[in-house]
């Protein structure tokens, strides 16, 4: 089978096969290829002369550990229905990852539907978010009678204000996905695409909130909240409470990215993994992320990587001053920690702290020195992540 990348003139297989694995949601799937597929960033394998795998690899920039670093999200990830359980599918997954080392693309993300096959390949959990979910008469009940009153525009049209007011959000959060004005057009014609609006909260004529909601059947999605106070959050239910009941919807649903208590509908809430990640080429990324500055250290690190050959080696980790290098150790240098490369990829994403990662199996021979050692290098973050694809 040859991997590649997809042509103009195959739009009609690829698009064939993404709805057998997917079926075809409309009027959102020819959206989505309208808006979002491009040829030239679809992996395809061929057999044949017909195509019988794909994933798109849709570009984002990521803020990780003090970079800002070129990154993909894999969409759309399928395999022809007769041909599943081949084996294919994973080849598609390294033959992808051989492309983007190639191309100098550091990181990877997906929201999987099988957890436990990206994970088999060196993906795992990056990202979680704070799930929702409640009649909303219980929303009203739990509202606190002091919250305060703003001033309420139920459909912003001006769109600096809300890229200001996701600047600052995530100028203290980790893990986010940059956006600039393009970015920005794009999600919008989506969300409106969908009958979404964006509400946004005035003081003083100030905005300091702003939601992006929709009607889903019953449904009042909250599908991205972004405040510069959180005492504001609050304020913000009873407009869409109103908007809510006046449309017919009975529930209120947000996945909260932020995960952070700032509601009093936040006891009512579970936390829940989102999106998995996987970083591309150790030797780009970890010279070029932030470190501690107070963190001096050398060791042998040897990553255990079951898709990138050039990651199978024993290295020399050599941090000063909050830079970081990775140099090839010599062959007769033994490995002080092995680590697997989706335990070394949640630890640059910070979701989780470093020793409840490797509780879970993704090192080898480490030793409680180790241990505290990656627990000062790899500090956990503040994540938030609201990006679907």
């Amino acid at each position: 089978m040859k991997f590649r990348l997809g042509r103009e003139e195959e739009y009609t297989e690829i698009r064939r096969l993404w709805d057998q694995a997917f079926g075809s949601e409309e009027p959102w799937t020819s959206w989505y290829f309208s808006q979002h597929y491009r040829p030239e960033r679809t992996w395809v394998g061929v057999e044949q002369g017909k195509i019988v795998a794909q994933a798109h690899l849709l570009p984002h920039r990521l803020m990780l550990r003090g970079a800002l670093r070129r990154s993909v999200y894999f969409v759309g990830v399928c395999v022809e229905e007769k041909l599943r359980g081949t084996g294919i599918g994973r080849d598609l997954m390294g033959s992808a990852l051989v492309e983007l080392q190639r191309t100098g693309v550091g990181f990877s993300i997906l929201q999987p539907r099988w957890p436990e096959f990206y994970r088999k390949l060196g993906w795992d959990y990056g990202y979680s978010r704070q799930r929702y979910e409640l009649p909303l008469p219980e929303v009203r009940r739990r509202l606190p009678a002091d919250r305060p009153k703003l001033d309420w525009r139920a459909d912003e049209r001006d769109c600096t204000v809300l890229m200001e007011l996701y600047d600052s959000f995530v100028a203290g959060r980790h893990g986010y996905a940059a956006r600039v004005q393009t970015d920005w057009k794009k999600l919008l014609a989506d969300h409106r695409g969908e009958g979404g609006r964006v509400g946004v909260l005035y003081r003083a004529g100030q905005p300091v909130l702003y939601v992006l909601y929709q009607r889903l059947d019953h449904i009042l999605r909250v599908r991205e909240l972004v405040w510069r106070d959180p005492q504001w959050v609050d304020a913000v239910w009873e407009p869409l409470l109103a908007w809510g009941e006046m449309c017919g919807a009975d529930t209120l649903t947000w996945d909260d990215p932020a995960g952070e208590p700032v509601s009093g509908l936040f006891p009512d809430s579970r936390r829940e993994p989102f999106l998995m990640g996987r970083l591309t080429n150790l030797q780009t990324v970890l010279a070029a992320i932030a470190y501690p500055t107070e963190v001096a250290a050398d060791l042998n690190l040897r990553v255990e990587d079951p898709l990138a050959p050039w990651h199978q080696e024993t290295f020399r980790w050599t941090i000063r001053q909050g830079k970081g290098i990775l140099r090839s150790a010599p062959a007769d240098d033994g490995p002080r920690l092995s680590l697997s490369i989706g335990a070394l990829s949640q630890l640059v994403f910070g979701e989780y702290p470093a020793r409840q990662i490797l509780a879970s199996g993704g090192a080898g021979n480490c030793r409680e020195e180790d241990a505290v050692l990656l627990e000062r290098i790899f500090p956990s973050c503040r994540n938030f992540i609201s990006e679907y694809f």
